[in-house]
């Protein structure tokens, strides 16, 4: 992919940064906890949920459509959303374009995190391993188109003939590229977004009683709430146990469920910490 000039913005977001203000306090900085490392510490919302050019497919540098990713989803997915999300908190009537807006919002955020090209990745791996095997066993074209991009690239003659070992052994390993991710991903969005259109939606606040709500990495959780007299489905979007859950302030939080009615409310007391406890279980790094 062609590069893009040095000015553009090294970090890109993949949390945003909106909804990163609704959990900072007074001073506007939030307070952050690195699970790999173990620390706590606190940052400004621009400085965590993101990293160097996160939407290329070299996180070294940024290219064109890593930049259009960005762009797209600060007009058509960000921009719409937040102004939804301001409408949600103060408890009013949405209209359907913004309630289509929240709704793409948070397919968007299930599907532009860390954890989320993680899966895509191990969701398509074996596929293409089973692909890549099969015709390097059956279609000896590929075996030459391989070796004659290689030569054209100026790849060393020992470099060729470990590939062409790694080929006769069947040891060559195949990983779908990042890009590939990324794509596929953000192409899923609106499919997503058809599914959690479908579900019944409750916007509650935490009771003063309890604690504020926290957001990771990953902020949209998904888990199976079916009592011991239902029987436990598969963890996708039309299990009939299912409830989604996506904080949007440190005091107020979308649920959503396939039965019930749409509507606004309170948690009640203690749910709040429970939220927070499953949004810890789907970080990638950080909360």
């Amino acid at each position: 992919c062609s590069t893009v000039n040095k000015g553009t913005t090294r970090l890109q977001h993949y949390v945003s940064q909106f909804l990163l203000r609704r959990f900072c306090g007074p001073e506007g900085r939030l307070w952050a906890y690195d699970a790999e490392n173990q620390k706590r510490f606190c940052a400004d919302p621009k400085a965590v949920a993101a990293e160097g050019y996160f939407y290329s497919d070299s996180t070294k540098y940024p290219t064109k459509p890593s930049i259009a990713i960005e762009h797209w989803l600060a007009e058509e997915i960000e921009g719409p959303g937040s102004k939804a999300i301001e409408g949600l908190i103060s408890m009013r009537t949405l209209s359907l374009k913004e309630i289509r807006a929240f709704i793409r919002f948070v397919a968007a955020q299930m599907q532009r995190t860390p954890t989320a090209l993680q899966r895509v990745s191990e969701c398509y791996k074996a596929t293409f391993q089973e692909m890549a095997e099969r015709m390097l066993k059956y279609e000896p074209e590929v075996r030459k188109n391989i070796l004659d991009d290689m030569k054209a690239a100026g790849a060393p003659a020992d470099d060729m003939s470990q590939m062409l070992e790694i080929m006769d052994q069947g040891k060559i390993e195949v990983t779908p590229t990042r890009e590939f991710s990324i794509w596929t991903g953000i192409r899923s969005i609106e499919l997503i977004a058809s599914e959690l259109a479908k579900m019944k939606w409750e916007f509650a606040e935490v009771p003063k009683t309890d604690g504020d709500l926290i957001i990771g990495d990953h902020p949209v959780t998904l888990a199976d709430v079916g009592g011991a007299d239902k029987p436990a489905g598969r963890l996708g979007l039309r299990n009939p146990n299912l409830e989604v859950v996506m904080p949007l302030s440190s005091r107020f939080v979308a649920l959503a469920h396939w039965e019930g009615e749409v509507r606004y409310g309170e948690l009640g007391v203690g749910v709040a910490a429970e939220l927070n406890e499953r949004m810890l279980r789907h970080i990638h790094r950080f909360a």
